[in-house]
């Protein structure tokens, strides 16, 4: 680290270049994508994922050679897609899939909030859930907002993809967790062979084609009046208490 390093102001046309990764189509052709703040940036560098290209905004003091470029603060909310971009970002490859061994995994059945599939992975980092399995249909993992809520965690945990119809394949354990559960998750033991918990979409919650194949159906007991819990907030409640077996 070193002060007053000499930084170039990004051009225009790389300005224009970068501001089209906003959109998904483009991040998935160019296989790129933006992503910004100071925190999100120094975790993804503490796990040693580096970026192609740093950007800090003009006023903010330089103090790393490792800086790109220069941008307004104009150019900056035209290269992140939140509404008030702090000031500094990256340019990272996008996070890819793999398919791992695991002994306990969450199935995703079409989560569609980017910020819950963000905040799974960062539970699922922060819990050592081995892997998370994405149903198809889940939201794209690739969102800035997604990595964003995952703070960097979507590079960090082991994710692929796999249909509903093809899980059983996967020779582990299947259990779904679900308001109408028999099983407390108090009183579950996991297996002692790899298995997998189930966790459904916002909306529609678990699918019946999951139930079917679930060997048991846990749920999450709740003493006060409330019918549910949001999707992030039970995979969260799920990870802590399965670490503690």
């Amino acid at each position: 680290m070193r002060e007053n390093v000499a930084v170039p102001k990004m051009s225009n046309e790389h300005l224009r270049y970068l501001s089209k990764l906003k959109q998904k189509k483009f991040r998935l052709q160019e296989g790129l994508v933006i992503v910004e703040g100071k925190r999100t940036l120094e975790q993804l560098f503490a796990w040693d994922i580096k970026a192609k290209e740093l950007y800090i905004v003009e006023s903010e003091p330089i103090v790393s050679a490792a800086i790109s470029y220069t941008v307004s603060e104009q150019g900056m909310k035209r290269l992140c897609d939140s509404e008030q971009p702090q000031k500094i970002a990256g340019l990272f490859s996008l996070p890819k899939p793999r398919k791992i061994a695991f002994k306990k995994a969450f199935y995703l059945d079409d989560i569609s909030d980017p910020g819950n599939l963000g905040t799974i992975f960062r539970i699922a980092a922060a819990f050592n859930i081995d892997c998370l399995i994405l149903s198809p249909k889940t939201c794209e993992i690739s969102s800035p907002k997604v990595i964003r809520a995952s703070l960097g965690a979507v590079y960090k945990v082991p994710f692929f993809f796999c249909e509903m119809e093809k899980l059983q394949e996967l020779k582990a354990h299947i259990f779904a967790l679900d308001m109408q559960g028999k099983i407390p998750l108090t009183n579950f033991a996991p297996p002692s062979e790899p298995y997998i918990v189930a966790l459904g979409n916002e909306a529609k919650g678990i699918s019946s084609s999951i139930l079917k194949i679930a060997e048991e159906t846990l749920c999450i007991p709740m003493p006060g009046e409330m019918e549910s819990l949001n999707v992030s907030v039970s995979s969260a409640i799920l990870a802590y208490t399965l670490s503690l077996n």
